[in-house]
């Protein structure tokens, strides 16, 4: 019981660190999603529809949201959305972004693996750059598949951002350099946060066979995870530096059925 109640008190901690973490970045990081182009919104609402291969209205519950990509793409789509994120702060950027654009957004303070909400309660649930964030991948994707009705969809973008080569290694260090200097931090924030949980993300280095293996356990079939490389072409040529840095590593298109 003793060990129980310390490895859940770690859990909680971790937790309680990438919500500060969130929290800090929230400022600049918000930003990003009213900066696009209307020619690079296209591209991305163009490969949501393609992974939805839906025409009709869905509901949509779009997880660790950050500043509402995902969910603003979403709603414009005629999609009804709803957003959750653990930081408070993050929220509050994406209402702010969601009003900009007079979208209607359903947007909850809540935990990728422990979500406020009943038992198959929506078509698709989303998320973009969180599976590496997490503690526990495995206890989130079980939660989707619960709050997902039957033949429901996850759709996840994320990333290969730590790849141990030396390539990809530099062009973090220097992606890393850039935030600070924008950020005006004498620190790195992700040093400060993510450096000291690392080893406790499974996913941290994510690696298409590992995310497979979560997504089966979950109870998920006709997994589907494809290079997004035309898109990051794109956001390589059109976007800002930090996007360049960003995209020149491996980024997928995650899609997965409940069984």
């Amino acid at each position: 019981m003793i060990f129980l109640t310390h490895l859940m008190g770690e859990h909680m901690e971790i937790k309680e660190m990438i919500r500060d973490y969130w929290d800090y970045r929230s400022e600049v990081y918000s930003t990003g999603i009213v900066e696009y182009s209307e020619e690079e919104r296209t591209a991305w609402k163009n490969m949501l529809s393609s992974a939805l291969n839906r025409r009709e209205q869905l509901e949509i519950l779009d997880v660790g949201t950050g500043p509402g990509q995902l969910a603003l793409m979403f709603a414009e789509m005629g999609h009804h959305v709803t957003a959750v994120d653990l930081s408070t702060n993050m929220l509050d950027k994406a209402r702010k972004n969601a009003l900009k654009r007079s979208l209607d957004i359903n947007f909850i303070q809540g935990d990728a693996e422990d979500l406020p909400f009943p038992d198959m309660q929506f078509d698709v649930v989303s998320s973009k750059f969180l599976l590496w964030t997490l503690p526990n991948p495995q206890k989130a994707l079980s939660e989707w598949g619960r709050v997902l009705k039957k033949d429901g969809m996850v759709i996840a973008i994320d990333g290969d951002w730590f790849n141990s080569g030396i390539f990809l290694r530099s062009i973090r260090t220097v992606s890393d350099c850039i935030r600070s200097i924008k950020e005006r931090k004498h620190q790195n924030p992700y040093k400060q946060h993510y450096n000291l949980i690392k080893n406790d993300l499974p996913l941290y280095s994510l690696k298409p066979d590992r995310v497979f293996r979560f997504l089966n356990d979950a109870g998920f079939e006709k997994i589907n995870i494809e290079r997004m490389d035309s898109l990051c072409r794109s956001a390589r040529k059109k976007g800002s530096l930090l996007d360049k840095l960003d995209y020149a590593h491996p980024i997928y298109c995650i899609k997965a059925v409940k069984r």
